[in-house]
């Protein structure tokens, strides 16, 4: 369109051109006139040319101004594209840095045969299992409060007994020496816990290859056919028992011993005997042998921890060897 006006517009500034500025020779129109009818004609028509050529003029430059105006929207708008080009190049660096870190941390987890599959307990279930340790401690302690108090009572009631007893022999006898010791055996064994299996090792406490999703086995496993019997390793009250988990069904058990607290896990079981809160003695069952959880074949996976529950698939923690406390 603009370039059809040009043509136009061009034609007639080479008679502008011609004709001094003027798009008409009025010279010619007015002495060319044959007469007045004549003359007013063509002023009449000189008159519209005139105004034509105004009217073209006009169009010719609002024309341009829409053009210069559309330019100017096109380059603000490829501004934009080329702004909007910048973020999404910015996001798309962002995004691959993001993806970068990522990979390095799955690569460092794969590289530590860590795993998230080894975290034996979720939040609820660690949450519930800790409040319920502390009401387990609390009733060990209680528990081993009273037996000692028993205990010394009993302990003082045999010696007078045998206090007595010793006097009426010697008034029995006043006309025989007797010298006798007073002496009461104690019961004492090699070790605080004993074995809750009869079955043999089948893999010990400490590193492992990170094959079953742990780097270090802080636990003994105690092989044997499914249900055979598993007994408290000592006296005390059970925290927990149920099933589910890389545990499947298993127990664990708070034990207050000589003003220490220990807690002993038994996984993998078959079945289970006891229940939470209960208090069970030392050599009591607690259930019997399995595979459950993620287990490769039948066993116990017997833990022993000084202190309350804690657990890693690459260290110990405050889990002991229980072997050296049987």
């Amino acid at each position: 369109m603009l370039q059809k006006q040009e043509e136009l517009l061009g034609d007639r500034l080479r008679v502008f051109q011609e004709n001094d500025g003027n798009s008409i020779k009025w010279e010619e129109v007015i002495f060319g006139s044959k007469d007045l009818g004549d003359l007013f004609s063509r002023v009449m028509a000189g008159k519209k040319i005139a105004e034509q050529d105004d009217k073209m003029i006009s169009d010719y430059i609002a024309t341009q101004k829409k053009l210069a105006e559309a330019k100017q929207a096109l380059v603000e708008k490829k501004a934009e594209q080329m702004q909007e080009k910048k973020v999404l190049l910015e996001q798309k660096k962002a995004l691959k840095a993001q993806m970068k870190e990522r990979s390095a941390t799955l690569k460092k987890l794969r590289k530590g045969k860590t795993k998230f599959t080894t975290e034996l307990l979720d939040a609820k279930e660690l949450q519930a299992t800790l409040e319920a340790q502390e009401r387990a401690i609390a009733a060990a302690k209680a528990a081993a409060k009273a037996a000692a108090e028993k205990a010394a009572a009993e302990k003082a009631a045999a010696e007078k007994a045998a206090k007595a007893s010793a006097q009426a022999a010697k008034q029995a006898n006043k006309n025989t020496e007797s010298t006798s010791s007073d002496t009461t055996p104690i019961a004492s064994g090699g070790g605080k816990f004993v074995r809750p299996s009869s079955g043999g090792v089948s893999q010990g406490f400490g590193p492992a290859s990170g094959a079953n999703g742990y780097t270090f086995h802080n636990g003994v496993d105690f092989k044997g056919p499914v249900g055979s019997p598993i007994v408290a390793a000592a006296a005390g009250t059970v925290i927990t028992a149920s099933g589910g988990g890389p545990y499947g069904n298993h127990v664990m058990i708070s034990h207050f011993l000589d003003g220490k607290v220990y807690t002993t896990v038994y996984a993998h079981m078959s079945s289970l005997s006891v229940h939470a809160g209960q208090t069970v003695s030392q050599g009591q069952q607690v259930g019997t042998l399995g595979s459950t959880g993620n287990s490769t074949g039948p066993h116990l996976h017997f833990e022993l921890h000084v202190g309350g529950y804690q657990y890693s698939a690459s260290s110990p923690l405050n889990a002991v060897n229980p072997l050296a406390y049987l």
